[in-house]
């Protein structure tokens, strides 16, 4: 879902959609991470986004798919600018998108604690929040897979 981030970059796919590069410009790991958790609380849609340097990437991640929407740079309201808002739909569940967000950034911990750290003072504070957040994401996930099993209920 999320490649090792590269000179300030990381490629973003979900099934059935395109490839969305996301710069440096968010920080992707602790913004993702606390976004998915806060789904998977209270087991409602979360959205995270990215900066593509042009344009901007948005992903609603709802409980059996993802929606994703591309707005070119500078466009306005949609009711406006329809031409340069491009929208996608991936059958990922919550519980899978989060899942693959977890192996993603617990993969490569180092370089998401690093990825929008300029001078690197607080590199140990920020890669000690990170693996404390994935720790509750993998929480959680284990705790709320059963809500999107064949019995599925949401509570």
């Amino acid at each position: 879902m999320l490649t090792k981030p590269q000179a300030g970059w990381s490629d973003f796919h979900l099934e059935g959609t395109s490839v969305y590069g996301l710069s440096y410009l968010d920080d992707i790991g602790i913004e993702w991470v606390e976004q998915a958790i806060h789904g998977l609380e209270t087991l409602c849609p979360f959205c995270v986004h990215g900066n593509l340097e042009p344009g901007r990437m948005l992903c609603v991640v709802s409980y059996w798919n993802c929606y994703i929407f591309y707005e070119h740079e500078g466009s306005g309201p949609i009711k406006e600018n329809k031409d340069k808002v491009f929208e996608y739909l991936s059958h990922t569940s919550m519980i899978d998108f989060c899942q693959c967000l977890y192996d993603d950034i617990s993969g490569s911990l180092n370089e998401w604690a690093s990825f929008v750290d300029y001078d690197h003072k607080d590199f140990d504070e920020k890669r000690q929040r990170l693996a404390q957040r994935l720790e509750r994401l993998r929480e959680l996930i284990e705790e709320k897979r059963v809500n999107f099993g064949p019995n599925r209920f949401f509570t």
